[in-house]
């Protein structure tokens, strides 16, 4: 009461100002009253007042004075009195916005009429933002009316449930359109990662709805080994990418070779790759990171879809157990084989053949059809439970299975003695391939809200099991001898367990990040006959890793850091491993239309895969740091971006140098079993532009890829690529198309890497030409793809689609790789090959129909 008391009896004050600077008045009012004020001269900054003071007291004096402005005052003595900015309270606001049939509503717009900022809800009308208590939310959505809701008028005791009226006016048809203006744009100024769910590359109507996978291989700089869907990005090997789903890692993401992939995207939420220079939360492979997001399930609503196509049919369900609190989603696909074998050169002439011979050395090609069969399936179920608004636990788990077996007779050159006829009556000599993988996944993660920090502590689990059974003969083409038949047997299972914790504290000035790692590795074989790998110097079967990071993200100016390090500690080798990393970007010029970015970071790999493209065999191996090298990678990235109205460009720049590479050549015939471990070097650049209209979207990419690997002064192989992608999408109304074309050029140099042992006796010690069966001779490769999709409504709760796609509109014979299978003998230098070319699906149409609920 003694301030009150002192005002009261104090001189009144009486004044009048005519934009006067507030500090000018405070000083005045200061000097009257005989307090004393405390303030920063910064808040005071371009304040001024248009007022006149009428015999007021030192209580009234303040308040006019602070009137209209961010400002007030507290009283901490009888005179002294501090002048500060107002301390608003800020409300965490959880909801989910729908129409008045309880149709959510995705990508509404939620604004602050306060701070004038605005979020977007997901995918299923779910939104959480933060806002002061004397704010008010804007709710908008095209073709519903704007719903304007004070904040001290909500019931914050449980999530908000939103419901918006339709706009009298509006087209029933355009309930369901994605809002694109807001979701579209791949190319992100602030982010090094490309997010190719939300963009539009992301939106063009596949196969299977919109297929991320299908997306990210438009990206620059990423290209896949034939029929399949392990990546190859930037240069990189196939294994030095790592794939997060829901945070567990994945080790073999093919379903048949690629046809299709094992994310299912009716529950994926976000997918966004980073092609190189990621921060210090992201470890373990040197080349890329893919992390892939699925969607929790609605706390408030059931919904889900059936599907049926020409590969197969699926099924999805999400539903609440417990209201706001625990919810649950399944889902399941399965391919019923209608078109396999469409996938395989249906006009090929059995038994055609070439043979290249110089005396005792000759090299016989053959190709032969083959009769595939195939099945798979994958699975997905997804638990969350709301402990309360701050605490929430959720377990995710993944299982896909495939099985596969191909034949083929052999041709009758082979079965016939090149001396003397065979037998009229002769037995046919069937190949055969068995062959299953299947992966196990999950994660179990607890996250926490704790006033400036974000905690989230999780484990992960993941195998990959891989068998064949095969049945092959052969025969030595210089005797008379019959068909050997040879078999050959393959089991391999590849664990990885665990332990994460990744903590967010946020700073008034930006945020600090640290957390740490354990993995175990480990790695089963049985391999019969074994291979040289097993025989020469694979002997690990298991492994221990620990490691911890942090980093700083925080603004200099205009300019964005993020400067960190990681740190490991390997068992096998008893040696820590440091990875310092540092990314930033730069806005220029007032409106922020350009924007530079740089990155640079070292990355390790404990693990690694050899890999045989051309009969997709491979052959996990764990680091020692002896025999086989710990990978060490060295990133350096620049660039820069473009965006002016609905235009976006990208360009970036990259050098990538490592040690501890290995060639996959070590995998092949025998001819080339050799340690090849060296040093390698990979540099290029990547383009791409966007245009974003409502109605019209369209990409273009190039990226160009320089990849050596250099292991003696002699020895060394390199790879060069050249990549063009087109996509464009139009949406009208309930219907969209698109189309998408790719030209990918790959040329590879090996110096005596490929020479066989011995030269051919009275030819200038030259090597019999063998071009025509050269495992890495790749033609150009180009391809154009349609796609269509339409979009109706079924009822008040339902809606459904009609996707048609056709792969390859105009080249049947498109053939990037081809199945070999040698059947030549093994102690003569005689060898004899059976080609199977296999065309990217041939002009075949999948139709398909989804059921959404």
């Amino acid at each position: 009461m003694s301030p009150l008391l002192l005002w009261a009896q104090g001189p009144l004050f009486t004044a009048q100002y005519h934009e006067e600077p507030l500090k000018k008045v405070l000083k005045e009012i200061e000097h009257h009253f005989g307090v004393y004020f405390s303030f920063n001269d910064k808040l005071l900054e371009d304040k001024k007042v248009d007022i006149a003071f009428n015999e007021a007291t030192l209580e009234k004096s303040l308040v006019q004075a602070l009137a209209g402005s961010d400002l007030e005052y507290e009283v901490l003595d009888d005179q002294f009195i501090v002048i500060r900015k107002k301390i608003v309270q800020k409300i965490n606001i959880k909801g989910i916005v729908s129409d008045t049939n309880n149709n959510t509503l995705p990508y509404t717009t939620i604004e602050s009429l306060v701070t004038r900022k605005y979020a977007v809800s997901d995918e299923n009308g779910m939104f959480n933002v933060s806002v002061p208590a004397n704010d008010t939310l804007l709710i908008k959505f095209l073709g519903f009316e704007d719903l304007a809701i004070p904040v001290a008028d909500l019931d914050l005791s449980k999530p908000l449930d939103i419901a918006l009226r339709v706009k009298k006016q509006s087209l029933p048809e355009l309930v369901y359109e994605t809002q694109l203006d807001s979701i579209t744009s791949l190319i992100d100024q602030q982010s090094r990662g490309k997010n190719v769910k939300n963009a539009g590359i992301g939106n063009l109507p596949t196969s299977d709805q919109e297929d991320v996978f299908y997306a990210l291989k438009l990206l620059p700089g990423v290209s896949t080994t034939g029929l399949s869907s392990a990546l190859e990005v930037r240069g990189g090997e196939t294994d030095q990418n790592l794939t997060l789903i829901d945070k567990y890692p994945m080790y073999q993401l093919d379903h048949y070779f690629g046809l299709q992939s094992v994310i299912n995207p009716d529950i994926t939420n976000s997918a966004i790759l980073y092609p190189g220079g990621y921060d210090c939360l992201y470890g373990a492979r040197v080349s890329s990171i893919l992390d892939i997001g699925l969607k929790d399930p609605p706390l408030y609503h059931t919904e889900g879809n059936v599907g049926l196509s020409l590969l197969g049919y699926k099924a999805y369900l999400s539903t609440p157990i417990v209201r706001g609190k625990l919810a649950v989603l399944g889902t399941f696909r399965k391919y019923h084989g209608a078109i396999e074998r469409l996938l395989y050169d249906r006009n090929l002439e059995t038994g055609e053949s070439k043979e290249f011979a110089d005396e005792e050395q000759s090299v016989s090609i053959y190709n032969q059809s083959v009769k595939p069969d195939i099945d798979y399936h994958d699975a997905n179920a997804k638990v969350i439970y709301q402990v309360n608004k701050d605490h929430s636990l959720s377990f995710s788990y993944l299982f896909s299975q495939d099985n596969y077996f191909s034949s083929f007779d052999i041709p009758l050159p082979l079965r016939e003695s090149p001396r003397k006829k065979a037998p009229k009556q002769s037995p046919t000599k069937t190949n055969s391939d068995t062959r299953e993988w299947s992966n196990n996944a999950m994660s179990l993660e607890w996250k926490s809200h704790y006033n400036k920090v974000n905690s989230s502590v999780y484990f992960t689990y993941s195998d990959n099991t891989r068998k064949n059974d095969r049945i092959f003969y052969r025969k030595d083409t210089t005797s008379n001898r019959p068909l050997k038949k040879v078999t050959t047997f393959g089991y391999q299972k590849m664990q990885d367990i665990s332990f994460h914790s990744d903590q967010q504290i946020f700073f008034k000035n930006g945020r600090l990040d640290v957390g740490g790692i354990y993995t175990y590795y480990s790695v089963v074989k049985d391999l019969k006959p074994n291979g040289f790998l097993l025989k020469e110097y694979d002997s690990l079967t298991s492994s221990q890793s620990a490691g911890l990071y942090t980093q700083y993200s925080f603004f200099l100016n205009k300019l964005s850091l993020t400067v960190g390090s990681r740190v490991w500690y390997y068992q096998p080798s008893q040696k820590a491993y440091l990875a310092p990393r540092v990314q930033g970007t730069l806005p220029i010029g007032h409106d922020n239309i350009f924007s530079l970015k740089f990155s640079a970071g070292r990355y390790y790999q404990f693990v690694r895969e050899l890999s045989d493209e051309l009969t997709y065999d491979s052959y996990w191996i764990i680091s020692d740091d002896e025999n086989i090298p710990v990978i060490t990678s060295n990133h350096f990235i620049g660039g820069g971006t473009f965006k002016w109205l609905k235009h976006a460009l990208d360009v970036e720049g990259y050098y990538k140098q490592s040690t501890g590479e290995m060639s996959d050549l070590t995998f092949r015939n025998p001819v080339y079993f050799k340690k090849y471990i060296g040093d390698g070097e990979s540099y290029g650049v990547d383009v791409m532009y966007e245009y974003n209209a409502r109605r019209w979207y369209f990409y273009m990419s190039y990226g160009y890829n320089q990849y050596n690997k250099q292991y003696t002064p002699r020895e060394a192989e390199k790879k060069r690529t050249s990549i063009l992608q087109l996509a464009s999408m139009y949406k009208r109304k309930r219907w969209k198309a698109g189309l998408t074309w790719v030209v990918k050029n790959t040329s590879y140099d090996f110096n005596d890497l490929l020479n066989t042992p011995n030269p051919i006796p009275g030819n200038n010690n030259e090597q019999p030409k063998t071009s025509d069966i050269e495992p890495y001779d790749i033609p150009l490769y180009h391809r154009l793809d349609f796609s269509s999709e339409y979009n109706f409504r079924i009822g008040k709760r339902m809606k459904g689609e009609i996707v048609l796609t056709i792969y390859d509109l105009y080249n049947q014979q498109n053939t990037e790789e081809r199945q070999v299978t040698q059947v030549g003998p093994e102690n003569t230098n005689n060898y004899e090959y059976v080609l199977t070319d296999i065309s990217q699906l041939g002009i075949t149409p999948n139709l398909s129909f989804n059921l959404i609920f």
